[in-house]
């Protein structure tokens, strides 16, 4: 699946299709800030330092949503993300032209601390991988201004919207992969974006 085709996006435990309707070049995007600059925020990392997305201008972000208690799509973009990164850091790419972040959509139990046991379970570089969290207000303003609709669900679980957004060097969201993106889609497309 790649980044400049419509791309579905399921709400991660509710199997909600969501998705770009594939004949219609007009058709709106899924989320708001699609072709936009990407609303700006201040978050906590896993290491408790304080985090704005700004400060990566210059270089391509990813950008997802997850919680690390997740059993359902979480872990699988995780996984897919940290292939990823290894390819990323075999080009030497990692942390001077790409960083990711990944947003916490649990602020009661992603502690900085959960974060960390959690990066570690898929041994994310922490260079250039910041795991966020922050007080439920102010992550309630992010997931409002990137559509991300954040529902409880049974058994402490949780609905959300599991896009990974893809932010140019502007800091413009070009857009996003569904929850099944594929390692070798993205690898390509940031090698597009990074240019020779």
């Amino acid at each position: 699946m790649r980044l400049w085709k419509p791309v579905p996006v399921w709400l991660a435990g509710a199997g909600i299709f969501l998705a770009l309707a594939a004949a219609s070049a007009a058709a709106a995007p899924p989320f708001p800030v699609i072709g936009k600059p990407a609303p700006d925020f201040v978050l906590t990392s896993q290491s408790a330092a304080q985090v704005r997305l700004s400060q990566f201008r210059g270089k391509l972000v990813l950008l997802n949503f997850i919680y690390t208690t997740c059993v359902d799509v979480c872990p699988l973009i995780t996984a897919n993300l940290g292939r990823v990164q290894r390819d990323l850091m075999a080009r030497g790419w990692w942390g001077t032209d790409v960083v990711f972040v990944s947003v916490t959509t649990d602020p009661a139990r992603d502690t900085p601390s959960a974060l960390r046991t959690y990066a570690r379970r898929y041994q994310a570089d922490l260079r250039a991988w910041y795991f966020l969290t922050g007080s439920p207000r102010t992550l309630d303003a992010v997931y409002k201004a990137y559509g991300i609709p954040v529902r409880p669900a049974p058994k402490g679980l949780q609905e959300h919207a599991a896009p990974t957004f893809v932010i140019d060097r502007r800091g413009v969201v070009l857009g996003a992969y569904g929850y099944d993106l594929k390692p070798a889609d993205v690898l390509l497309d940031l090698a597009q974006l990074r240019g020779p």
